[in-house]
């Protein structure tokens, strides 16, 4: 514990004073914009690297084997997604999803949703974060009582934030950096440990493996966590969808991409992330086959419903167990290692989220125009400390609770609005602001709304309610609904604006905008931060294109 804090410690002094004295605007959200390739991968792959890659990834392989393996797969095929978009969002000049969403659709309704979205991203996402780590404190403490984890809750989340408002992006991209290399370490010896205990041989390593999992019959069989049915398969089938489309369009990843300084630099960095998270998702695999192998599912649930305490378990098991000096020593390695990612994956979705509060919606909600950059800091300061205190008071109500499902609906919500809309605006020319706006809200509200009526949420043991039963929605991930529904809300939006307009654009409609910015490879920064006057044409540019 001692080692614990004086990391800790660390970690939040060297956050602090790696960030300048002043910042700008723009370096409060994104952060250095001259850094090289491979910085920026580390810090993209830290930011993607949150506790559902180390703790889920590790738990679903250890206890049903195959399902695990597709969900790291998922995972990793996300960063393509982010490898398809990366040009034309570092193009655009912007720093928040709304600036993204409004070069197509200028005005205020666009980036009004883009804080919605936002918001519905960045609240579930932090919330699973904030427990994670109550969690992570309290067993370092030796404790497991509700009470205990509450507090260290509100404690570290306490110290996320005011890290997040003191020192903004700059430098929360050495906690990124620092983040990768941590984890990388001990995830290293870790596997090295898990490979030495089994003599190198990988075929009895997963044969014992599959002996101490939930379902030796299948554990290298699909349908291992939800069953075997073909609603099942659909429903396991919808999740991968979600974290594909999603895991790369969260707030706090699309953050990463807006700080890159061109767009080479974007698509290498981007590349070496995915390289670096292709060996973290293949060491979750291996962990997760050791975890079964070694502990076994039984003990991995004992306690609780889920099975995230697997790669903690294996940490101690691994070294020679609690009684051993180095197993205490590696259980706090990995636990600096998690408090790291949460650190980086809690920072980067906080200053996501008061970028939408400050820069999407304040402006033009409040006070109907820009502010200063000093004024729109000031007020990213205070978002960041009413978003952090909203999420650490909601983590402390539902500590206790089953709240894995949080994750998924971030990363669902984020395949159904920011995924159509951005793909659309990039690629479809008669993308309008109906369709926009259609696809946004739409891929907002379905998935949580069909997250509200599902299994996890109520009518099964491991819901959120468990002794409540309203979920007439048979299937725990909506992606499979939601997805395709936002994609077809899109188009039909953009159709039915195009019928109510004619052949005449809305006054605040500029489709021209990202066609040039496609076309010529040229900056719109100076478009993304002047809403004052959002159909003036580009730089240089004139409409008949």
């Amino acid at each position: 514990m001692i080692g614990f804090m004086l990391f800790m410690m660390l970690t939040l002094f060297l956050t602090v004073f790696s960030s300048p004295d002043e910042h700008t605007a723009r370096e409060f959200y994104t952060g250095d914009r001259t850094l090289p390739a491979w910085k920026s991968a580390m810090a993209l792959a830290g930011s993607f690297t949150s506790t559902a890659l180390l703790l889920t990834v590790t738990g679903v392989v250890a206890t049903a084997g195959f399902d695990g393996i597709t969900t790291a797969t998922s995972m990793f095929l996300s960063l393509g997604v982010l490898l398809l978009l990366a040009r034309p969002i570092q193009l655009s000049g912007a720093c928040t999803l709304g600036e993204l969403l409004s070069l197509r659709v200028p005005g205020t309704a666009p980036r009004i949703a883009a804080a919605v979205a936002t918001l519905a991203m960045a609240g579930p996402f932090l919330v699973v974060q904030l427990t994670a780590a109550g969690n992570i404190t309290a067993s370092l403490l030796g404790f497991t009582g509700i009470g205990v984890q509450k507090i260290c809750t509100v404690l570290i989340g306490c110290l996320v934030v005011v890290c997040g408002l003191l020192s903004g992006a700059k430098g929360l991209t050495s906690v990124q950096v620092m983040a990768v290399t941590v984890i990388g370490t001990a995830i290293f010896v870790m596997c090295a440990y898990a490979v030495r205990a089994f003599h190198g041989d990988v075929d009895t390593l997963i044969g014992a493996a599959a002996q101490g999992s939930a379902h030796p019959g299948r554990y290298l069989s699909p349908g291992g966590t939800i069953g075997i049915g073909s609603s099942s398969r659909l429903d396991f089938a919808g999740g991968q969808l979600a974290l594909v489309l999603g895991s790369a369009c969260m707030p706090h990843v699309l953050s990463r991409v807006y700080a890159m300084k061109d767009p080479a630099t974007a698509r290498r960095s981007i590349r070496y992330a995915a390289g670096i998270v292709a060996v973290l998702c293949a060491a979750s695999v291996l962990l997760g086959f050791t975890a079964a192998a070694r502990i076994g599912t039984r003990e991995i649930f004992s306690g609780q419903a889920h099975s995230d305490g697997a790669l903690m378990l294996l940490a101690r098991s691994l070294t020679g167990g609690t009684g051993n000096g180095f197993g205490e020593l590696m259980f706090a390695a990995v636990a600096c290692a998690l408090f790291l990612s949460i650190l980086s994956v809690v920072g980067g979705t906080t200053l996501a989220a008061a970028g939408a509060l400050a820069r999407d919606s304040y402006p033009y909600v409040a006070r109907h125009k820009r502010s200063g950059p000093s004024d729109e800091v000031f007020t990213a300061r205070i978002a960041v400390a009413l978003f952090g205190a909203l999420g650490i008071a909601t983590a402390v109500f539902l500590q206790g609770h089953s709240v894995g499902f949080l994750a998924q609906l971030a990363t669902t919500v984020a395949a159904s609005s920011v995924t159509p809309a951005l793909l659309y605006t990039f690629r479809w020319r008669r993308f309008n602001r109906t369709g926009l706006l259609w696809a946004v809200y739409g891929g907002t509200t379905l998935p949580i709304g069909l997250y509200l009526f599902s299994t996890a949420v109520s009518g099964s043991p491991t819901a959120l309610i468990p002794t409540a039963d309203f979920a007439w929605f048979g299937q725990s991930s909506p992606a499979m609904v939601s997805v395709p529904g936002a994609f077809l809300l899109g188009w039909v939006g953009s159709l039915v604006g195009r019928r109510r307009g004619g052949r005449t654009q809305a006054p605040e409609e500029d489709p021209l905008a990202v066609d040039a910015l496609l076309l010529t490879g040229r900056p719109l920064a100076s478009r993304a931060v002047t809403p004052q006057n959002p159909s003036t044409p580009l730089p240089g540019m004139h409409r008949p294109l």
